[in-house]
């Protein structure tokens, strides 16, 4: 969660970007009007996790801004209404308790329909950091949640990162922990988020497999841009967002992001490449090639 005093420069870079991508987006749509073509609508997928009980004036006031701009939806939709309109999804994941004392009453309040990611090894139990462990829903708890506005989906079983699990692992952290929650909840679980945004192809393929209908990252795109979309994007959002950061969020501001990803990918792997062409040619002058260059092949370096 963010400090409500921190201004890193990094993150008053991405407002200034997305405040400039905004405004070239609304330039355009006004040009559209003006030539009697219509914007199309698009949605946005915000990303939830804890919201403490200090936080919930601030986390009412986000919802109030949703409900001015845009109109709420619920992620399970299979396409966007024809109308043109912005649509704002709201989604939490880990499943912390404080989603029932503090989020699910200003929701109700509002008539925001909203999904709750759960981490089954978690409930009833502490989650997070060593520095903040934050109390998760309990089995009991999770029953009792009005399922008119609230959907449950599953975050595995453990919150690992599934990248980095054999093949097997990752395959038991997507059936069990779907099949453990509709054990709990006596009822079908078709949505996944996966636990710090990490998936592959791969991991999509076997998403499929284990019966979900449609999954989560964390990359910021505009969702249910395709037909029969399955692997959906969402933005982070925290209570401590400047009115500015949240309002872009919710406009769609940030889905420059998932491009500056891949453009900064592209350039790292370049480097690496020209770095071990250099070393290839070091070494058959006989000096010995670096090891770090040796374990690390460009298609390892994260972003």
């Amino acid at each position: 969660m963010k400090d409500p005093s921190s201004v890193s420069l990094r993150r008053i870079v991405k407002c200034a970007i997305s405040s400039g991508f905004y405004a070239c987006t609304t330039a355009r749509d006004f040009l559209l009007h003006v030539f009697g073509i219509k914007p199309g609508g698009f949605c946005v997928i915000l990303n939830y996790h804890s919201i403490p009980s200090e936080e919930r004036s601030g986390f009412a006031r986000q919802m109030d801004a949703v409900l001015r701009h845009s109109t709420p939806i619920e992620i399970q939709t299979e396409a966007l209404p024809a109308t043109g309109a912005r649509y704002v999804g709201i989604t939490f994941d880990d499943g912390f308790e404080n989603f029932i004392s503090v989020a699910l009453p200003e929701l109700q309040r509002r008539k925001i329909p909203s999904t709750v990611f759960i981490i089954l090894d978690a409930l009833g139990n502490e989650f997070g950091t060593p520095e903040l462990l934050e109390k998760v829903m309990s089995a009991d708890q999770l029953r009792r949640i009005p399922q008119d506005l609230v959907t449950l989906g599953s975050h595995t079983l453990t919150h690992r990162f599934l990248p980095s699990l054999r093949r097997e692992e990752a395959v038991k952290e997507l059936l069990e922990s779907r099949l453990q929650l509709e054990n709990i909840l006596n009822r079908s679980v078709t949505l996944f988020s996966f636990p710090f945004g990490g998936f592959t192809d791969d991991l999509i393929g076997l998403s499929r497999q284990a019966g979900y209908t449609r999954v989560f990252t964390t990359l910021p795109r505009l969702a249910f841009t395709g037909a029969e979309e399955f692997a959906v994007g969402r933005i982070r959002a925290d209570t401590t967002d400047w009115p500015l950061e949240f309002r872009l969020k919710i406009a769609g501001a940030y889905r420059w992001l998932p491009w500056a990803f891949a453009l900064k990918s592209r350039l790292l792997n370049n480097k690496l490449v020209a770095l071990a062409r250099g070393a290839r040619r070091k070494s058959k002058s006989g000096q010995q090639t670096p090891s770090c260059l040796i374990r690390k092949p460009a298609s390892s370096v994260e972003v």
